[in-house]
Parts: C-alpha cells; structure tokens; sequence
C-alpha cells in the first residue's frame, strides 16, 4: 500500500520537466469503490483536478484556469448526477440519498464561496487546492465508499437498515482506520506536492 501512495515525480533533465510529471493528487487502486461507471467518472474527476492545479502553478494565463475550473465544476455536476441516480434506484428517497445529494450541493457553494472571497489569485488557488485535495479523498473513500458498499449490500437482499449495519461495522474497524489514514496521507502529499510545484517554478 505505503508505495503507491507516494507523490510520483520523475528526475528528468529540465525543471519544468520535472514540475510537468508531478502529479497534485495521484490515482490509486484504493480509490475505486467497486462500480465501474463511478469509478471511472472518479479517475476523470482526479485527472481534471491535476490539470487545474498544474495550469495554476505555471504561471499560464487566468483565463485557462478559470476555464478548467468551469470544466470541473461542469464535471462534478455530471458525475453527481450519475451517482444521485444510481443511489435514488437502490434506496429511492430515504434520507441517506437526500443526504448524500445535499452534500454535493456543498461542494458547488464551497468553490463559489472561495471564488467570490475578494482575495488574491494566489490565496484563492491556495485555498481551493487545500479545499479539493480534502474533499476529493474524503469524497471517495469515504461517502462515496461508503454509499457503494450499502447499493451492494442491498443488491444482495439486505434491508437499507440492515446495509447501512454491515456497512458501519465493516468501516468502524480495521476498514475505517485504512481509510481515516488514507485521508491524512493524502491531504497531506497534496499541500506538500503543490508547494513543491511552486518552489520549482519559483527556481526557473
């Protein structure tokens, strides 16, 4: 496990060779959830965020940057979407998939609220970057982990009550204290390797 949850960044012959093959939020095995269609919209999710924060970090123009960030935003909505309904088919209108939809709301107004903050360009990406590195991990392997194990439980007969049981003792033991490393682990490498991104610009 310990390895792949190392930043991954090459030795190569330039710096901004080496700032290029530098990945903000690397893609793991220990992110899927175990349904294929949310799985790969979730590696879509990580490949735009890594895209956003190296355009950033660069130096290119705002004006590429805002576009990405729309491109996420417009993303997200679409992922969510696929998720709400995969979630409303298994356990219809009971408040865990309510829930759930009301904290992808969250996630919009949280980056509009960063957005619209009157601070600098900086501080705003800075705060963005901390806020999506948090909430991409957390999102994954835990709500979203969480919510695909309840669907399979259900798939396989159980009552919603009696999932969402297996499922908590499941994730409150060994399980959960994976995943509550993982987060830790993760928010971590994210801040470090952003930084490390603009200290080698800052040396070209």
């Amino acid at each position: 496990m310990h390895g792949s949850f190392i930043f991954r960044r090459s030795v190569m012959s330039s710096s901004g060779d080496a700032l290029a093959s530098l990945e903000f939020f690397p893609w793991s095995r220990h992110f899927e959830v175990g349904i294929k269609e949310i799985d790969e919209q979730h590696k879509m999710l990580v490949k735009i965020v890594n895209r956003l924060v190296w355009h950033s970090v660069s130096a290119g123009p705002q004006s590429r940057v805002d576009q990405i960030l729309d491109e996420l935003l417009s993303y997200a909505n679409y992922h969510f979407t696929s998720e709400e309904r995969i979630w409303n088919s298994a356990f219809g209108g009971a408040t865990i998939a309510r829930n759930h939809h009301d904290a992808h709301q969250m996630f919009f107004a949280q980056i509009q609220t960063l957005r619209s903050s009157g601070q600098s360009k900086g501080q705003i990406m800075a705060d963005l970057f901390d806020f999506l590195a948090r909430w991409l991990a957390f999102h994954i392997l835990e709500s979203d982990r969480r919510m695909a194990m309840t669907v399979k439980a259900v798939e396989q007969g159980a009552s919603l009550d009696e999932a969402r049981k297996q499922v908590d003792d499941q994730l409150g033991g060994s399980g959960g204290e994976l995943i509550s490393a993982l987060l830790e682990v993760y928010s971590k490498l994210s801040s470090s390797t952003a930084q490390l991104m603009r200290e080698n610009l800052t040396r070209e």
